[in-house]
């Protein structure tokens, strides 16, 4: 994209100072893994700095249909999945570029067919006991010791991880170790959700 600025930041922090210096037509690009558990607020935050900024997600490989319908539900504009495909990623980018709103097909049949109001109750925000779950199994801890350090059942803790997991695009642990790497430089456990 000619006249593009890139911004590489490692941490919320970085990335909201520099959005707060720049004007115009803004498009952000991040990795499935950027900004953490919580995704609403912080969306809702990046909208407030410009209507006009452009937020897409992007992942190597297949389209994760959980994370992608979450993403469609918080209103961003394009899930793109396969980046490591040269050709698909400029032109799924220029789409976006010219007012499309480009998510895989899967999730765009889904939503069409009304098939995801059957999965809404997955693509929607953590609950503060997924976030806690999620906090402790990036910290190392197996479902035995989150339930009693956290007074829930193994099989809440179960059920908290299977669910968190599928609203994240949970691929392998090392997702959560990174999300909680992300996650201490920036601490927004406070945060309700």
């Amino acid at each position: 994209m000619r006249g593009a600025q890139v911004i590489d930041g490692t941490n919320d922090q970085e990335i909201f100072y520099y959005l707060q210096k720049l004007g115009d037509d803004i498009l952000l690009i991040f990795d499935r893994l950027f900004m953490g558990f919580i995704l609403k607020y912080k969306i809702m935050y990046l909208r407030s700095i410009n209507q006009n900024m452009k937020i897409i997600y992007c992942e190597c490989g297949n389209c994760i249909t959980e994370f992608g319908l979450r993403l469609w539900e918080l209103g961003v504009d394009g899930f793109i999945c396969g980046i490591e495909k040269e050709i698909s990623f400029p032109k799924a980018i220029d789409k976006i570029c010219n007012g499309d709103r480009t998510f895989p097909e899967i999730i765009s049949d889904m939503v069409k067919s009304g098939e995801k109001e059957d999965r809404r109750r997955i693509s929607l925000e953590l609950t503060d006991s997924e976030y806690l779950v999620g906090m402790y199994m990036g910290k190392g801890y197996n479902t035995k010791e989150i339930s009693g350090v956290t007074g829930l059942t193994i099989d809440s803790v179960r059920t908290l991880s299977s669910t968190m997991k599928r609203k994240i695009g949970y691929k392998g642990p090392n997702d959560l170790i990174v999300l909680n790497q992300r996650l201490s430089v920036f601490d927004v456990r406070s945060w309700a959700c």
